[in-house]
């Protein structure tokens, strides 16, 4: 039996990931929300990723960052003291300091202020998610995008490298790219 492709694997688990939101929703009747599945791909992101240990010491909560103005803060927050890896997330607006999060979700709303963001953080141990077109493929270590009525997302190792994260080679395998 051939192995599958990587564009067929990434596939088959957006599948299953939006099969299984799908049938949660399907219980309450209600179709589930673009970014509701999108929050779920963050949650997914935050299980592959690792951090330095100074950066995230055992138990400790993971603080997921993001703009209370946008339009997935509300569904982020709903991540809120969900466990990964025996952390409880806690999400905050991305306000000062920056440098404590571990992960921080960028949107359209973010564009303005970027580069500057890019700039406080360099170095940081930092997971940056992008739903942005621009900032994505500006340095983002992951750029989420709706594709084909689908969630796909591309990896770039470069800012990953440079906090020092690390990403297991199942997200790598799933990415629709990884540069």
């Amino acid at each position: 039996m051939r192995s599958e492709s990587r564009p067929a694997r990434a596939q088959r688990l957006c599948w299953l990931l939006a099969a299984s939101l799908a049938v949660t929703a399907a219980a309450h009747a209600d179709p589930v929300p673009e970014n509701a599945m999108k929050a779920a791909f963050v949650f997914n992101f935050t299980v592959f990723a690792e951090w330095p240990a100074e950066a995230l010491a055992g138990g400790a909560p993971i603080s997921l960052c993001a703009n209370a103005g946008g339009a997935l803060f509300a569904s982020l927050s709903r991540l809120h003291d969900k466990v990964v890896n025996g952390h409880r997330i806690a999400v905050r607006h991305a306000g000062a300091p920056l440098r404590t999060c571990h992960v921080l979700v960028l949107e359209r709303i973010d564009r303005e202020r970027w580069r500057e963001l890019r700039r406080e953080l360099a170095g940081t141990p930092v997971l940056t998610v992008s739903d942005d077109r621009v900032i994505g493929p500006d340095g983002a270590v992951i750029a989420m995008e709706v594709m084909d009525e689908r969630i796909v997302f591309d990896i770039d190792m470069a800012p990953a490298r440079a906090a020092r994260l690390t990403l297991s080679s199942k997200l790598l395998r799933l990415a629709r790219s990884v540069q």
